[in-house]
C-alpha cells in the first residue's frame, strides 16, 4: 500500500462502547486506512466514473494557461527511467495505433523508431462542465512528473494580449489532465494539452503516420486554429469554429481516424476553440478513467505549483 497524504489533523481519540457513539464512529470509517477508497473512487479525493465525475473541491491557487499540440511522438513517460513513480510507463502504439504493450524500450517515431502516441490519449468530455485529457508540462528531463494529475479551472480570459471569445466561453469549466510528457518549449504553469489538430510543434511524426501532407495539419504552432484565424476575423467565433471543424473532418474523419476526429471535435464543441485560455490549477488525485488510459502513479497528490 502506498502512503497517502491527508490534509487534516486528528485532535481527539475516544473509545466507543456501543450504541449511538459506536454508530457515529462507524459512519466515518472510510476515512481510516482500513476503509480507504481506491484512487479515483468516491471519497478518495479523486473523481468518480466518466459519466458522473465532478471536480475536486475549489479552484487551485496556482496560475497557468492551456495550450495544445499533437505531434504523434512517443511521450516522455513511455520510458521506464522517466516513470519511476508509476506502476508501469505509458504505453505506446505502432503506426496503425496497435498497442506495443510492454515494449517500453521501443524508439520514438520522431527519432526514426516505430513507437507513436496512442490515439486514445485524445481528450473527452465527461459532461458539459468537466473533461479529461493528457498534457505535456514544463519540467526538466529529470523531474518526477509522470502520472501526476492537475485540475485546470478556466477563468474566462486568455493568456494572449487580445480578447478571445473561446476563452470567455470556457469560464466555469474544468479540465483534468495527466502529465505524460515534457517539452523544452513548455513554460512553467503551461499545460500543453494533447489535442489532435492543435499543431505538431517541434516534432512531426503525424505526416508519415497518417499519410497526409504537413501543410494539411495547419500551422506548426497553433494547428487548425491558427490557420483558420489567419483566414478571417479572429473575433468571428462561429466562423472560426466552423473552419476548425471542417479541418477535423478533412484530416481525421476522411482517413477513418475516429478517436482523433472525436478529440478534434471536442476542441470545437467543448473547448470552444479557446486560444491559450488562463487557468487556476492544482494537483489532484487522478480519476480512474484517466489512469486506465494513461498510468497509475504511486502516492497521493502534492500541493506545489509547476515552475
Amino acid at each position: 500500500m502506498a502512503a497517502v497524504a491527508y490534509d487534516f489533523c486528528v485532535n481527539t481519540l475516544a473509545e466507543a462502547d456501543g450504541g449511538a457513539a459506536a454508530a457515529a464512529a462507524g459512519s466515518g470509517a472510510t476515512s481510516g486506512a482500513a476503509g480507504m477508497a481506491a484512487p479515483g473512487a468516491a471519497g478518495s479525493g479523486g473523481m468518480s466514473s466518466s459519466t458522473g465525475g465532478t471536480p475536486s473541491g475549489s479552484a487551485g491557487s496556482c496560475d497557468g494557461y492551456a495550450t495544445g499540440y499533437w505531434d504523434c511522438c512517443k511521450p516522455h513517460c513511455g520510458w521506464k527511467d522517466n516513470a519511476k513513480s508509476t506502476n508501469h510507463p505509458l504505453l505506446a502504439c505502432d503506426k496503425s495505433d496497435n498497442s506495443l504493450g510492454m515494449s517500453y524500450d521501443a524508439q520514438s517515431a520522431c527519432n526514426g523508431g516505430n513507437a507513436y502516441q496512442c490515439h486514445n490519449l485524445a481528450p473527452w468530455a465527461v459532461n458539459d462542465k468537466l473533461a479529461y485529457g493528457y498534457s505535456a508540462v514544463g519540467a526538466s528531463s529529470g523531474a518526477d512528473i509522470c502520472g501526476k494529475c492537475y485540475q485546470l479551472d478556466f477563468t474566462g480570459s486568455s493568456h494572449n494580449s487580445e480578447p478571445d471569445p473561446g476563452s470567455t466561453s470556457l469560464a466555469g469549466k474544468t479540465l483534468i489532465v495527466q502529465a505524460i510528457n515534457i517539452g523544452s518549449d513548455v513554460a512553467g504553469g503551461q499545460f500543453d494539452v494533447l489535442i489532435p489538430g492543435r499543431g505538431v510543434g517541434m516534432f512531426d511524426a503525424c505526416s508519415s503516420q497518417w499519410g497526409v501532407n504537413k501543410a494539411d495539419l495547419g500551422e506548426t504552432y497553433g494547428g487548425f486554429l491558427l490557420a483558420c484565424q489567419k483566414k478571417g476575423d479572429r473575433q468571428n467565433h462561429a466562423g472560426i469554429k466552423s473552419c476548425v471543424m471542417q479541418s477535423c473532418m478533412n484530416v481525421f474523419e476522411a482517413h477513418g481516424l475516429t478517436e482523433l476526429a472525436a478529440g478534434c471535435k471536442w476542441f470545437v464543441d467543448w473547448f470552444q476553440v479557446a486560444d491559450n485560455p488562463k487557468v487556476k490549477y492544482k494537483e489532484v488525485a487522478c480519476p480512474a478513467d484517466i489512469n486506465g488510459k494513461g498510468m497509475a502513479r504511486n502516492g497521493g497528490p502534492g500541493n506545489m505549483c509547476l515552475r
